[in-house]
């Protein structure tokens, strides 16, 4: 038992384990704690309780806006699919086999992270309203602070298309340990195109900031996890020296 505990200490000591999670915390107070939510997303909501509900979110149909919302998960399944395809042509291909366990990767953490955490978990089952369905910007549900559990249908907790924006942060978990200049270009790569799949959403009036926040959060803890068990970095033998060259 003290060596699990010794163990666990250790790893959460780690700046990749603790930073974000400060991160995370500290902003999930300042949503709960303020109306940081409702005041970003009412920069987009045109103020007018009269006309129906998509004419309330002027920018919803404008560009680049709907092309994000309608493209922005492309990039994430061709490298979800294209992970796929990699790790099943290397059995029998063997000038992939270097490159089996990171499509093994790929493919597993689009399912997992974005596909049942956040799409198959999260979404359905924390109902919490989205901002056009709450009363601030004419709808009749409540405003639920980040974090509280709604008690009926409300699919806003957290953003699934911002959850794929932020998986494109894949392959950092691939090359940190022997690339990281490399890792670090990905992290941003995938930071950014959640921000911004993130901001379309916000501005279509369907998701909160914090929804956006935790949508980043929750794939990159999965990351984490799942890449823990495939020791990037660490391989002995041809397999590193193929990766590393």
């Amino acid at each position: 038992m003290a060596t699990i505990v010794t163990n666990v200490v250790a790893v959460a000591r780690r700046p990749a384990v603790w930073i974000p999670a400060v991160v995370l915390a500290a902003a999930t107070v300042v949503f709960w704690y303020t109306k940081l939510d409702l005041v970003v997303v009412g920069r987009f909501f045109s103020g007018d309780f009269a006309v129906p509900e998509g004419a309330r979110w002027p920018l919803k149909a404008a560009q680049p806006w709907i092309t994000l919302y309608d493209w922005g998960q492309l990039p994430a399944w061709i490298l979800g699919i294209g992970g796929l395809v990699v790790w099943i042509v290397s059995f029998f291909w063997k000038k992939l086999e270097r490159w089996r366990d990171p499509g093994l990767f790929y493919v597993l953490l689009l399912m997992i992270g974005p596909g049942i955490l956040v799409n198959w978990v999260f979404k359905p089952y924390w109902n919490r309203p989205r901002p056009r369905a709450t009363a601030p910007f004419g709808g009749q549900r409540e405003f639920l602070p980040v974090w509280q559990r709604g008690l009926s249908d409300g699919e806003s907790f957290p953003s699934g298309h911002a959850a794929t924006g932020f998986y494109l942060m894949a392959p950092a978990f691939v090359y940190y340990r022997r690339r990281p200049w490399l890792a670090a270009a990905f992290l941003l790569l995938g930071l950014t195109g959640g921000s911004v799949i993130g901001l379309a959403r916000i501005v279509a009036g369907d998701h909160f900031p914090s929804d956006i926040l935790w949508a980043g959060g929750i794939v990159y803890y999965s990351a984490l996890l799942l890449a823990a068990p495939f020791h990037f970095g660490r391989e002995k033998g041809p397999t590193a020296q193929a990766i590393e060259a």
